[in-house]
C-alpha cells in the first residue's frame, strides 16, 4: 500500500498513533492493532484515550487473537497427537492460568505455563515430563514471578470493556470460533472496518 502512495508509519506504541491523529486532523489515522492478549489491553487503552480526547479522526483495525480457543481447536482435532503443552508466559501474564483448565479437565492433557529464559524452559519441560511420566494431567504455573493465577485484573477489565469475542481466521488453521477480539458496540465508531 505504501508503494501505491498510502501514508504508512510504524509506531512503537499505540499511543504514537494518537499523536499522529492530533498532528493530522485532516486525515483519518488507522491503527492496526495486532497480537494476542499481551497487546490487546494497550490498544484498548489507546482507544479509550482517543475517546477521552474527542479524537474523531482516529480509528483502529483490530486483528487481535486469543490463545485458549486456538489451543482448544488444536487439541480437539482428531489429527492432533499432543502429550502436553508448554503454555505462553506473556499471554498468561494477562489471562492467568484458569482459561487453560479445559486441557486437563476435558482432554486430560497436562500443561505448564512457561517463562522464556533458558532455565524457565528447561524447568517447564521437566515439570511437563514429570506429569506425563506419572500419568497426571494438571495445569502448572512455572512462571509464577510474572503470571498470577487470576491474571492481570486491570488488563482483563479494560479488554472486557472494549472488546468482545468473535470468530476469526487463523493462517493455516482456518476459522476458529470466538478466538478473535472485535470492538464492542459502543466503540464500533472507532472500527476502521466499519
Amino acid at each position: 500500500e505504501k508503494a501505491r502512495g498510502a501514508d504508512i508509519q510504524i509506531v512503537y506504541s499505540p499511543l504514537d498513533s494518537l499523536a499522529l491523529a492530533k498532528d493530522n486532523p485532516d486525515k483519518t489515522v488507522v491503527f492496526l492493532a495486532v497480537g494476542f492478549e499481551t497487546t490487546a489491553p494497550t490498544a484498548a487503552a489507546t482507544l479509550l484515550q482517543a475517546e477521552t480526547e474527542g479524537l474523531t479522526n482516529f480509528t483502529m483495525l483490530t486483528a487481535h487473537k486469543t490463545a485458549p480457543p486456538a489451543i482448544r481447536a488444536l487439541i480437539a482435532s482428531p489429527e492432533t497427537k499432543v502429550d502436553g503443552f508448554l503454555l505462553p508466559g506473556h499471554v498468561s501474564s494477562i489471562i492467568g492460568v484458569e482459561p487453560y483448565r479445559f486441557l486437563s479437565e476435558e482432554f486430560t492433557v497436562p500443561a505448564v505455563v512457561a517463562g522464556f529464559e533458558p532455565l524457565d524452559i528447561l524447568q517447564s519441560i521437566y515439570m511437563l515430563a514429570k506429569q506425563i511420566a506419572a500419568g497426571d494431567a494438571r495445569i502448572e504455573n512455572q512462571y509464577k514471578r510474572a503470571v498470577p493465577d487470576g491474571g492481570n485484573k486491570a488488563a482483563l477489565a479494560i479488554m472486557d470493556r472494549v472488546y468482545e469475542s468473535a470468530d476469526t481466521v487463523w493462517r493455516g488453521l482456518g476459522t476458529i470460533p470466538m478466538s478473535g477480539l472485535v470492538l464492542k458496540g459502543p466503540y464500533r465508531r472507532f472500527d476502521a472496518a466499519e
